[in-house]
């Protein structure tokens, strides 16, 4: 008795693993993810049809497919935050990469979002402080780029724990579909000798 070793491993597989330094932690999360998962035995050619539908149905994005040295290839069209799977099965094991950027969004976070809000803390702050004074520039100036940045952090914060659920989403409806339709390895043949 015990847990299912699969199951183990596919809930492993639903952790992303990101690359979180220093800029990423000061930013409120990373802009780069990637999970993993493997499952033992081989997919064919026409059991891909059946994680290409668990992926489209996993995102609403009918995406993109193609074959790149017999891995499946897979990407979000139309996204400002691309989501990339490749599939491929080799040597009795079947693996699985989802991969996801938000690199593009970043942009648009930081730039779009971080201007109004610093456009709004300085308004705030230009009704409380004397904006005539030097102090009251300071303040003002302080004001909109510290107002600017919390918001863009706390926007970015916000949709990047979405995307991450979203990805784990994708990584949990691949692993399924591939754990369905997986044939196991051939056991290698019996070469005892009967007497």
């Amino acid at each position: 008795m015990g847990l299912d070793p699969g199951l183990i491993d596919r809930a492993a597989a639903i952790l992303p693993t990101t690359t979180s330094g220093r800029a990423a932690r000061f930013l409120g999360g990373t802009d780069k993810y990637q999970m993993e998962y493997t499952a033992l035995g081989n997919l064919s050619k026409e059991d891909f049809g059946q994680v290409i539908d668990a992926l489209r149905q996993a995102t609403g994005n009918t995406g993109k497919v193609s074959e790149v040295l017999g891995a499946l290839e897979w990407e979000t069209v139309g996204e400002t935050s691309p989501i990339h799977v490749t599939v491929s099965s080799r040597e009795d094991q079947t693996t699985v990469k989802v991969m996801g950027d938000r690199g593009p969004t970043g942009a648009i976070h930081f730039g779009v979002i971080g201007i109004v809000g610093g456009f709004v803390s300085m308004g705030i702050a230009g009704a409380i402080i004397e904006p005539t004074t030097l102090p009251g520039i300071v303040g003002l100036v302080t004001a909109c780029l510290g107002g600017g940045f919390l918001t863009a952090r706390t926007v970015w914060t916000t949709t990047g724990k979405g995307y991450r659920s979203k990805l784990r989403r994708l990584m949990a409806a691949t692993s399924k579909a591939i754990d369905a339709s997986v044939r196991p390895p051939a056991l290698p043949a019996d070469r005892s000798e009967t007497p």
